[in-house]
């Protein structure tokens, strides 16, 4: 599996020890800082269509599975972008596998948002379903849940297993539709559910860092309870017998800076003051678990691909 470093926001680019291990693999990295400030948070379709053409040149569709490593969860809207790569590798059907703190499935009809990328990957030619995992932020509970595209859900496009339920129980009730949370499954049972849950061969993973404990992260959002631990067991069981067509790697912390013009970059700061955790940047030893995990990460996808 040929890893690639997205570097959008110099984030992963600064990693020593992974960018050794990306070489080491045959990956490469992908200059598109220039572009990181337009993307980041929420993007037009422009930056988007060039940051497709800078991974072309770089990374042609045919030259198999990819593990990309693209810098903070305010990118996690290239998402999408790389399951087409995919799925113009290997076709459909296909499931994505998210982990995540938030469900991002919000609609938001003028653009690419961080926050709503899972309606737009879930409707994409060839995917099957998106399967959520680790959400434990009130994004899901239900007057906020009102503001996410309850369509997927209806229409049998996603799954959402959260690790608990804004305002406890022991199941989250999403339009309809209930699913046990992990806490109260416990993680064993979880794994059983969730291989029971996979109906295509093909499978594409995509993991926001968030999902984790502050521990063993840092990112730019309000962080989860999993641990890396059952991330990776997770993504063994589901990957058993199945094709892995493709995985992505965002929630490395970096300082943000926005762009897209004047008036989105403004709107872009009063969101993120609005939306993120505000306080001093991590420390070093934070960034280099963050190092750590995207290193265990690489050899997860390497061993199970």
């Amino acid at each position: 599996m040929r890893p690639l470093v997205l570097d959008l926001d110099g984030g992963v680019a600064a990693q020593a020890r992974l960018a050794a291990a990306v070489r080491a693999r045959g990956g490469a990295q992908v200059a598109a800082a220039d572009l990181g400030p337009a993307l980041r948070l929420w993007s037009g379709r422009g930056a988007l269509r060039a940051l497709a053409e800078r991974l072309a040149a770089v990374a042609p569709e045919g030259e198999g599975p990819e593990l990309v490593f693209a810098g903070s969860g305010d990118f996690h809207h290239v998402t999408p972008l790389l399951v087409k790569r995919a799925l113009a590798r290997f076709g459909g059907p296909a499931t994505i596998l998210h982990f995540d703190n938030h469900p991002d499935w919000a609609r938001f009809a003028r653009g690419f948002h961080c926050g709503s990328w899972v309606g737009r990957a879930a409707r994409l030619p060839g995917v099957r379903q998106v399967i959520t995992v680790g959400v434990c932020s009130p994004d899901v509970g239900r007057g906020r849940a009102r503001q996410g595209d309850l369509s997927l859900v209806t229409e049998g496009r996603l799954q959402v297993f959260a690790w608990s339920a804004p305002g406890g129980g022991g199941e989250l009730e999403v339009a309809g539709r209930r699913w046990p949370t992990i806490a109260a499954m416990g993680e064993a049972a979880f794994l059983d559910r969730l291989a029971a849950s996979l109906d295509t061969r093909g499978l594409y993973v995509t993991i926001d860092k968030d999902v984790l404990g502050a521990g063993e992260a840092a990112t730019n959002w309000d962080q989860g309870q999993a641990s890396l631990d059952f991330v990776v067991r997770a993504v063994a069981r589901a990957c058993a017998g199945r094709r892995l067509i493709g995985a992505d790697v965002v929630g490395d912390w970096s300082a943000p800076v926005f762009g897209g013009g004047a008036c989105a970059a403004a709107l872009k700061r009063i969101e993120a003051w609005m939306d993120q955790p505000r306080g001093p940047p991590p420390g070093a030893d934070r960034l280099a678990a963050n190092e750590d995990a995207n290193l265990r990460l690489m050899a997860l996808f390497a061993e199970v691909a």
